[in-house]
């Protein structure tokens, strides 16, 4: 399977310059200059530097409208160097990797998916977003909810990554950040790792297209990992990436319509009947039934690695808090816009214009009126 990840924006190219280290294809798209020279594994002729004529290479601070009118500037260029690393080789997903806060990336993600969707009709384009952290404050969240209404209707799926959840109580913002970025190639790049390897029983490329080709909903990733000598009961540890701890995002795995499980570990632990109790138990408790699985046994395996993809989300608190927040938000602000222009139009109503207070025959062409004599006339006037 062929992959390609897509890093937009500053958190977007931070996580794309992670996959890079571990050896996936990538491309880092950026408004600023600086951020773009401070990657350390995406190749220099594959960063591009867009809306130079809007920002002067300084970034958008997180203005998605300058974000996505910077991408519209430079999308044939864009388009161009998508085109140079394909070849003729074609790609099977492209993954676009942002910040639903932000502003490069909550502008320009969907600009960029819609032309990708357009370019290449048979690959898959999914979106990798981290949501914002509750301490960033209410103009992340906004760009947050208008950037999942986009990109529900352009994307195949939307894989929402709830930082609030993989963050950890004692972390300040920088290295919570890091941690999360670190978290979420580790994850995704061990799923990936994993299609079309061989195995008792293999996920390819074709079973991880289907799961992802879900319609615009959500989807999210699980991970569960302990040392084999410790795992008790492995249909326990596989339910485990299933629930809440295990999740990226805060999701009614219920409401789920596709499953993908792919388990890695020793041959002795991984037992076939361990297996395909926690697969029946998921199957049944998704919507759509549906749980594709893949089997890796690895004698130089020392620990079990668990990794799911569960796809056709329509039910997550943490989406639907960001909405309920911004909309909130949204008529709170449209309700107190108004209420400040009523005031104003109050404040300055009976005010005379210019033409009122200085009547017109005072002003004669070339010249400008005696200010003495023009007062003697305001006064005359004001004591008849």
């Amino acid at each position: 399977m062929r992959a390609l990840i897509i890093g937009v924006g500053q958190c977007g190219t931070k996580i794309a310059d992670l996959f890079s280290l571990v050896d996936f294809e990538t491309l880092a798209i950026n408004t600023s200059r600086g951020d773009l020279e401070y990657l350390k594994h995406v190749p220099h002729e594959r960063r591009i530097l867009i809306g130079e004529g809007i920002t002067g290479g300084k970034g958008v601070n997180a203005n998605p409208i300058l974000g996505r009118e910077a991408m519209k500037r430079d999308l044939p260029v864009v388009m161009r160097k998508i085109g140079s690393i394909i070849g003729y080789e074609d790609v099977d997903i492209f993954f676009l990797t942002f910040g639903f806060g932000g502003g490069t990336g909550a502008g320009g993600t969907p600009i960029l998916a819609e032309a990708l969707k357009e370019e290449y009709p048979d690959s898959l384009v999914v979106a990798i977003g981290a949501l914002p952290l509750r301490e960033e404050g209410i103009r992340p969240t906004i760009n947050a909810a208008i950037t999942i209404d986009k990109l529900s209707k352009i994307a195949d799926s939307i894989i929402a990554i709830d930082n609030n959840k993989l963050r950890r109580s004692g972390d300040d913002i920088t290295h919570a950040y890091e941690r999360i970025n670190y978290t979420i190639v580790e994850r995704i790049a061990s799923l990936l790792a994993l299609v079309d390897v061989p195995g008792e029983q293999t996920l390819d490329a074709s079973d991880l297209k289907f799961v992802l080709k879900a319609f615009g909903s959500f989807a999210t990733v699980g991970y569960a990992k302990a040392e084999a000598g410790r795992v008790k009961s492995l249909s326990r540890l596989i339910i485990k990436s299933f629930e809440n701890e295990g999740l990226y995002l805060d999701a009614n795995i219920e409401s789920a319509l596709y499953g993908l499980v792919a388990v890695h570990g020793p041959p002795e632990v991984l037992k076939a009947g361990d297996i395909f109790e926690a697969l029946d138990y998921l199957t049944n408790k998704i919507k759509g039934k549906q749980i594709f699985r893949g089997f890796y046994p690895d004698p130089r395996e020392r620990d079990v690695e668990v990794v799911t993809l569960l796809s056709g989300i329509y039910d997550s608190k943490s989406i639907e808090d960001i909405i309920i927040t911004a909309r909130n938000y949204a008529q709170s602000f449209m309700k107190a816009k108004e209420e400040a222009e009523s005031r104003k139009k109050e404040l300055l109503s009976g005010l005379p214009d210019f033409d009122d207070v200085y009547p017109s025959g005072d002003v004669y062409e070339g010249t400008f009126p005696d200010v003495d004599e023009v007062a003697k006339r305001l006064r005359r006037g004001k004591n008849d």
